[in-house]
């Protein structure tokens, strides 16, 4: 003769767990009847209630399964959180490089703007100053000397007059610019202008003509090339 058996009752009378009858009861392994939306374990009346030995292997199997699941997941936890950390801390020193080579930059574009404003403003307040550049030194005549005679005074003033027009002559050829206003035409950046003036320093210094210094800014003539140095 066949029972129903609420399966908390056969879980009590097997020593097994209820989740672990109803999992049999899914499964299909244990035979059971659903009544009004609710599950009755099948029994036989006649049979005393055994401890379902079976069944506590199976739990035990459930339950080692899921440690070793568990255990899984936390180990691949601790990966994931170990490569954050490895990759949070390669961030930041690669931060820390970007700002330093950015920090670097700007120093010298900063100095570049220096030297070149320097050597710019220089170049324009002895452009506009053709004079003090050409100004022959003034010799006084003590007053003890002797002028010359008349006649010799006569004779001086021809060649004075013809010595003054090629002074003239000579200066409104003479044609200077700063090294600093053909660096700017050429609009080089801070490297290549460093570059060419120490070319031009080396030129001056072996005695090239077309380059000249002048209270310590270099000038070169308007007439000539220079393809030689800034190549």
């Amino acid at each position: 003769m066949q029972q129903l058996v609420k399966p908390s009752e056969y879980a009590q009378m097997h020593g097994l767990s209820r989740q672990s009858v109803y999992a049999k009861i899914k499964r299909g392994t244990l035979p059971s009847r659903k009544i009004d939306g609710r599950y009755y374990v099948i029994v036989a009346g006649n049979i005393e209630p055994e401890v379902d030995k079976s069944g506590n292997n199976d739990e035990s199997i459930e339950h080692v399964s899921l440690i070793n699941e568990y255990r899984e997941i936390l180990k691949a936890k601790d990966e994931t959180i170990e490569v954050l950390k490895a990759s949070i801390e390669d961030l930041k020193e690669a931060n820390a490089q970007i700002t330093n080579t950015l920090q670097e930059e700007i120093n010298l574009l900063k100095q570049a703007f220096h030297e070149m404003r320097t050597i710019y403003q220089s170049g324009r307040h002895l452009a506009h100053t053709p004079e003090e550049m050409t100004e022959e030194p003034h010799i006084d005549i003590e007053p003890n000397e002797e002028a010359p005679p008349p006649e010799e005074k006569a004779q001086e003033a021809p060649q004075k007059r013809k010595k003054e027009k090629k002074r003239k002559r000579s200066e409104e050829e003479d044609c200077w610019i700063p090294l600093g206003d053909l660096i700017q035409r050429k609009q080089y950046n801070y490297n290549k202008a460093k570059q060419v003036v120490k070319r031009f320093k080396k030129a001056y210094k072996k005695g090239d003509k077309r380059i000249k210094k002048q209270n310590g800014i270099y000038f070169i003539s308007c007439y000539d090339f220079y393809e030689d140095i800034l190549e």
